[in-house]
Parts: structure tokens; C-alpha cells; sequence
């Protein structure tokens, strides 16, 4: 995991050690600067716990000399990775079934829709949340709709970006308006090339969640 995308999680000291000693399972030779960017610190600090780990007895080195030295897992190390990686699936389901919670509403209306598949209007940062929620939730998303012909016959989160022309409609379709700031815009535009079940994606002041069918 690459934390540098996440700016409300920091990473902890406990996943700071399970990130590294996972990275040495992987490669016992991977370089301090690889280390660091894996745990989320400095590279200065990679030899702080390299360190600590040896003390610990959880590594030991192999090798002759600097150029081919490398660090080895012991079994009190891979026990203790074990142990990490089991506090972090625990903490990331908590965080999983919270998140989900969230989009519980949206989940429901879609659900109660009966629509098989849906288009998300906007291939922004809204857009790629509900694209990674909705899936996550088996959803099919047949794809984005976008109005910049930059972003046009292009791809988005591994999904391809219809123009407004191309997108034909039935009663098991239906479309997402994945937008806050341009979202009447966009909704005028579904409606004048003849998108069907449309429905707007919107958060309340209060931070609520949810979907207005708006056609």
C-alpha cells in the first residue's frame, strides 16, 4: 500500500514494521530508499529500524561483505509479521465496514432500482469513488460519460469515457451524475440526448450520503 495517496491516514509505527518487513520478504535486498517510501518515513530513519529489527532478533544479515549484503526474516521475524498483518486485516475491515456505512443509502437505492447497470457522469474524483464503491459491491459499471473532449474515448479507473452522444439508455440503465459543482449542467445535458433514470450523487452539509433520481 502506498500511503502517499491517503491524506486523513498516517501511517503508525506497527505498520511502519509490517510494511518493512514485508518489503525484506519480498526482496532482502532492497534498498533504504525503497524501504522508505514503502513505510512512509525518511530513509534516515529505514537504519533506526533495521536496527531495532536486528536487536530483536525478528532479522539477520547474510552475506560477505556490504556490496551483497542482505537481510533475512528469522522465524521470530515472520511470526511477527504474521501478527502485524493480522492487527492490520482487522483494523482495515473495521474501516471497511464503517466506509460502507457511509454509501449504505446509496447502496439501497441503487439496489431498489433494479437497474443491471449504470453509467457514472463524470469522470472526476467523485466519479472514481463511486466507481471503486459500486464495483466493489459487484455493480456493473458499463463505463463514464464526460463532457471535455480531452477526456473522451480515453479510460478512467480501467473503464472506458463515452461522449454524451454515444450513450443509449434502456430501462435497466441507468445514470449516475458523479459531479457537485457542474452537476445541473450535467443533468440538462443526460436530459437533451435522451438519457433515461438519471439520478444525482450528492453529500449534504450534514455530510449525508446520498442518490436523487431526478428523471
Amino acid at each position: 500500500m502506498d500511503l502517499s495517496e491517503y491524506s486523513f491516514f498516517n501511517p503508525s509505527p506497527n505498520f511502519r514494521e509490517m510494511s518493512i518487513l514485508k518489503a525484506l520478504t519480498e526482496s532482502s535486498s532492497v534498498s533504504q530508499e525503497r524501504l522508505a517510501r514503502i513505510a512512509g518515513i525518511v530513509p534516515s530513519m529505514v537504519n533506526k529500524y533495521i536496527k531495532d529489527f536486528e536487536d530483536s532478533c525478528l532479522i539477520s544479515k547474510e552475506g560477505d561483505n556490504r556490496r551483497n549484503m542482505r537481510y533475512v526474516l528469522t522465524e521470530a521475524g515472520k511470526f511477527r509479521l504474521q501478527y502485524l498483518t493480522i492487527l492490520y486485516l482487522k483494523e482495515a475491515a473495521k474501516l471497511y465496514t464503517e466506509s460502507r456505512e457511509i454509501f449504505g443509502e446509496v447502496l439501497d437505492t441503487l439496489k431498489e432500482s433494479e437497474h443491471q447497470s449504470f453509467y457514472l457522469y463524470g469522470a472526476g474524483i467523485i466519479g472514481g469513488i463511486l466507481a471503486d464503491v459500486l464495483r466493489t459491491e459487484g455493480m456493473k459499471i458499463i463505463g463514464f460519460i464526460d463532457d471535455s473532449i480531452a477526456k473522451q474515448n480515453g479510460t478512467f479507473h480501467d473503464l472506458h469515457v463515452f461522449s454524451p452522444e454515444e450513450v443509449t439508455c434502456n430501462e435497466d440503465t441507468a445514470v449516475i451524475v458523479a459531479s457537485f459543482r457542474h452537476a445541473e449542467n450535467i443533468v440538462k445535458n443526460a436530459r437533451e440526448n435522451g438519457m433515461k433514470n438519471v439520478m444525482v450523487f450528492t453529500i449534504s452539509r450534514t455530510g449525508k450520503v446520498e442518490l436523487e433520481q431526478v428523471d
